[in-house]
């Protein structure tokens, strides 16, 4: 299969309720093609932002299931993010990424 024929990420019959009561997903299914641009539009408090963070993986208090392919993961930024103040905007966006220049400076080493 080609890869942007890859499903890879699922999201699975998810839905999160706020307490007591405030149901903001409700049996949500979700498929993403590798390669593929995706737009979340909604109303002010329409769990938008919830989304998004139960497919960071950063929010792990809801039903359903989600899924990621094998050697696939998510960045996310908070839209209010808590940042250490004494560090610089490169040295945050570094840390982000460690992983990406950890392994650069391995194949750097190597060739």
């Amino acid at each position: 299969m080609s890869d942007d024929r890859k499903i890879i990420f699922s999201m699975v019959g998810v839905s999160k309720i706020y307490p007591p009561h405030k149901q903001v997903l409700k049996n949500i299914y979700l498929s993403f093609f590798y390669g593929a641009k995706i737009g979340i539009i909604g109303l002010n408090g329409s769990g938008k932002s919830t989304l998004l963070r139960i497919i960071a993986g950063v929010e792990k208090a809801y039903e359903g299931e989600v899924v990621f392919s094998p050697g696939y993961s998510i960045g996310y930024l908070e839209q209010e993010p808590r940042l250490d103040e004494n560090k610089t905007v490169k040295e945050t966006v570094m840390e982000g990424v460690q992983e990406v220049v950890d392994l650069l400076k391995e194949y750097e080493a190597v060739n």
